[in-house]
């Protein structure tokens, strides 16, 4: 009997045992990609649905100047459809100034199913340079010919909703140009 045939008859099962052993090694690594692919797939989509309620919070912020510009322009907070107002005060009292600043929120806009609650917090006015309300006015800025020339500054809390109770704030803060048309 040849070396090479002794070898061989003596190593009775270790291929399988190799074998074996890769399988399971490949086994630990599918389980473990598989895991990890599930979880990847989790966050994208709270990565998801994070961004619907930050794009929700934002048309809050987007929505809610044009609200007290129409506001300023007809006398009364504006009406129409996906608008509600709530808090214990006036919206148009609030943002003139007549009624104290409340915590609450102050309008509920309703996007796709989704709530938008935005908070409008009267921070004061200012007088823009170079509008007529300052003296020998009129080299820079406004001038003297427009009819702006005082800014009302306001404060502004979105808390927008998105899907599997996902939420998001910004804070913003605008001015409202006086007798400027748009005036934001």
């Amino acid at each position: 009997m040849s070396p090479l045939s002794k070898s061989v008859r003596n190593e009775k099962g270790s291929v399988m045992v190799v074998v074996l052993l890769i399988l399971v090694i490949l086994t630990l690594l599918g389980i473990t990609t598989a895991t990890t692919s599930k979880i990847e797939v989790q966050i994208a989509g709270n990565q998801k649905f994070h961004k619907i309620a930050f794009h929700h919070a934002d048309s809050g912020i987007y929505t809610t100047p044009k609200l007290i510009s129409a506001a300023f322009d007809t006398g009364t907070a504006p009406t129409g459809s996906g608008i509600t107002y709530l808090g214990s005060t006036d919206f148009y009292r609030e943002i003139m100034g007549y009624e104290p600043y409340d915590a609450d929120r102050d309008v509920r806009i309703t996007i796709a199913g989704y709530d938008v609650d935005v908070d409008v917090n009267r921070l004061g006015t200012e007088t823009l340079a170079g509008s007529g309300a300052e003296f020998a006015s009129g080299a820079e800025g406004i001038g003297v010919g427009s009819t702006g020339g005082v800014a009302v500054v306001y404060g502004l809390d979105s808390l927008g909703e998105g899907p599997s109770e996902s939420f998001s704030n910004i804070a913003a803060v605008y001015r409202k140009i006086v007798g400027t048309p748009g005036g934001l």
